[in-house]
């Protein structure tokens, strides 16, 4: 008798060690695994007092398409808001629209408007591919860049948009240190010319254009310039920065291309 109690004593005690010896493993296997985190594409972080100055490396076509998440639908580019037609170029009926959202007293929109942008012209825009409109978007830590957005809204009302566009561009360290914008746009228009242009500036409808300009690229979260904003099939594509005619050839292309 007292055999038998010893040996299922000892039973127990085994029994014991071995639940105490597993219990914890077992308790852990029973957790629910940790759920795992995916980034989610968000828009541009870069503010404008820390954007860049100058061109970035070229980022290849696909990345302008990983952006598209945090941005609005779009609507059809024949019914996009507040288009000034004297800021557009190409057909309204090409199949990629681009909205540029542009600061004249900015390095890089320099950059763009002087390299990238004079073969879009020629390569898209005029054989109406592309329906290119151009966002004033003046930011606030550019100190004339408002001025001159107000000088080349009015050459675009009288037809002389792309003189004042190239002028203000080229010459913009002159202007930046001095100011001198009416100056910059008077070297390149006539006396006639510069008296209309000087007249819609002072009238002070031209803010308001502006204004709305800005406060769309504000629901398209633009927080730099240049950004570009690309419409095609009822899709939207941002880029933030200046972009290599390269790359953004390989990306119209892709765009053209899709049924």
């Amino acid at each position: 008798m007292n055999r038998r109690r010893i040996l299922a004593g000892t039973v127990s005690v085994v029994f014991l060690g071995l639940v105490a010896l597993f219990l914890p493993s077992l308790h852990k296997t029973a957790e629910p695994a940790a759920p795992t985190m995916q980034p989610v594409a968000q828009p541009p972080t870069e503010t404008a007092a820390t954007r860049a100055e100058s061109e970035p490396p070229s980022i290849p076509a696909p990345v302008v398409e990983a952006k598209v998440a945090a941005l609005p639908p779009a609507p059809q580019s024949a019914a996009l808001p507040d288009v000034d037609p004297h800021k557009t170029f190409g057909s309204r009926n090409a199949p990629v629209t681009m909205e540029t959202f542009s600061d004249y007293q900015c390095p890089a929109c320099k950059t763009l408007f002087m390299t990238t942008n004079r073969r879009l012209m020629d390569d898209y825009v005029s054989t109406g591919k592309v329906y290119l409109i151009h966002r004033d978007f003046p930011l606030a830590m550019h100190a004339h860049s408002r001025v001159a957005a107000r000088y080349a809204r009015a050459a675009a009302q009288i037809g002389k948009v792309e003189a004042v566009e190239q002028s203000l561009f080229q010459n913009q360290e002159k202007w930046e240190q001095s100011g001198d914008v009416d100056g910059t746009v008077a070297a390149v228009l006539s006396p006639a010319e510069m008296a209309k242009v000087r007249a819609l500036v002072k009238g002070g409808t031209l803010d308001s254009l502006i204004d709305k300009d800005f406060a769309l690229g504000q629901t398209y979260r633009v927080n730099q310039t240049p950004t570009t904003i690309f419409h095609c099939k009822g899709q939207t594509f941002p880029y933030s920065g200046v972009m290599t005619y390269d790359t953004l050839k390989t990306f119209l292309d892709q765009l053209l291309s899709q049924k």
